[in-house]
């Protein structure tokens, strides 16, 4: 792989992976922030409740995302431990 070796190169797409997983989290959070739990509506209200439903939506949209790259993160960094223990008690 071009002068990287298996465990730096997982590391490297790790850390990738990682790092937009923080961002999604982040961009739900700040999502969530405008999220109301509880709504009393009146008939003028209309704009506020569209503005809640868009927001739900978007929250929806992200999540498969943000489950897809927890998933890829945890797997990578299992891999990666386990091929350093591996390396570790081969060395010994």
């Amino acid at each position: 792989m071009f002068g990287i070796s298996l465990l730096k190169g997982l590391l490297i797409v790790w850390a990738v992976v990682t790092s937009f997983m923080m961002v999604l989290l982040i961009y739900r959070a700040r999502l969530g922030a405008h999220e109301e739990d509880q709504l009393y509506l009146s008939q003028a209200d209309n704009m506020l409740e569209r503005e809640q439903k868009e927001v739900l939506k978007k929250l929806k949209k992200l999540a498969p995302f943000l489950y897809a790259l927890m998933t890829v993160s945890v797997v990578l960094l299992l891999s990666i431990a386990s091929i350093w223990l591996w390396r570790g008690l081969l060395m010994t």
